[in-house]
């Protein structure tokens, strides 16, 4: 009877009842009695919101078990990215205690809470003597490896999607002028490092302006879109179309030699013409024709310069008639 009396004196003086003690998450199977020693000397801290309990510069090396109320993990400061809550049952800290490094994120009360303190030594040795605890925190870890790779794989798609959206046209789905600056660049120096065949065209849409102003901007968007249909499907799948700006186009074909590069330019300007448009503003159809500019790669050439060259002889097509294909010539 003496010998209960004691026992039951001795867990009155424990930093949290029996009933807390089996209610948070770290401790779920943990017989209570075989750390219930190790925990005497553990304080309990009640945070007011906003209090920072840990950060990169935190000296003291401690496992932050929260019994009640709510945490927040922040990268770089208390206005840093948010990664993620902490809710009772669960731990913080614990990456410090058993790598002896400094921590790598933030720890702030979201609101008000009550949490348990257990120094680093304490924390190790209470691991050491219970199995069930160990699984205990192995479970909260991989949750949290988890929940991290999660963030990380969501932040690569984030970064893939501003990657392609800052190359791409997002009206035709084309590579835009700033994708073309560095591919345009790179096939150049291949080209010219190699003296590979490659043709430049530009394609400009005859009268847009006029389609604009007779049907509305809806149809001049429609245009667009079908004319950078029409220059995907004519082209293969090593051809570089972009969105030059406005109405003009322009493409890149490695490999491609001036005759080779007459045929595809036909069949664009042919496969444009012959299309029957029904715009989805009015319903009316209509059909549309191009203007093409073409040039073929020589020495000493930049994307600059035949570029230019292309639009040389595009500006010829559209002052000889317009919807037709003309070959870029000296002096022209």
């Amino acid at each position: 009877m003496y010998v209960e009396l004691m026992q039951e004196e001795t867990l009155e003086t424990m930093p949290i009842t029996r009933a807390t003690f089996h209610s948070l998450n770290l401790f779920k199977g943990v017989l209570f009695e075989s750390i219930a020693g190790y925990l005497l000397t553990c304080p309990i801290i009640n945070a007011k919101e906003g209090d920072v309990l840990i950060n990169p510069k935190t000296e003291e090396r401690r496992l932050l078990i929260l019994i009640d109320g709510l945490l927040e993990v922040k990268m770089e400061g208390k206005e840093g990215m948010h990664l993620g809550d902490v809710r009772p049952g669960t731990c913080v800290g614990e990456m410090s205690v058993f790598d002896n490094a400094d921590p790598s994120a933030w720890v702030i009360a979201k609101m008000n809470s009550t949490l348990l303190s257990i120094s680093a030594p304490t924390a190790k040795a209470i691991l050491n003597v219970s199995h069930p605890l160990c699984l205990n925190m192995i479970h909260i870890l991989s949750q949290r490896v988890r929940y991290s790779n999660k963030i990380v794989f969501a932040e690569q798609n984030h970064i893939k999607y501003v990657e392609q959206n800052a190359t791409i046209d997002p009206l035709t789905g084309l590579h835009n002028r700033h994708w073309l600056e560095s591919m345009y660049t790179r096939e150049m120096k291949r080209s010219n490092a190699g003296n590979f065949a490659l043709a430049a065209f530009m394609v400009d849409i005859d009268h847009f302006k006029k389609i604009n102003d007779t049907y509305g901007h809806l149809a001049g968007d429609q245009i667009l879109m079908t004319v950078a249909q029409t220059l995907v499907e004519a082209l293969r799948p090593s051809d570089m179309p972009v969105r030059f700006g406005g109405e003009e186009f322009t493409v890149f074909l490695p490999g491609t030699t001036p005759d080779n590069a007459a045929k595809i330019a036909e069949r664009i300007r042919s496969s444009i013409e012959k299309k029957k448009i029904k715009l989805e503003s009015g319903g009316q159809e209509i059909s549309i024709t191009v203007s093409l500019g073409y040039a073929a790669r020589e020495d000493g050439d930049t994307v600059n310069s035949i570029i230019d060259k292309s639009d040389k002889a595009l500006y010829y097509a559209k002052n000889t008639g317009r919807n037709r294909a003309c070959q870029y010539v000296k002096g022209m």
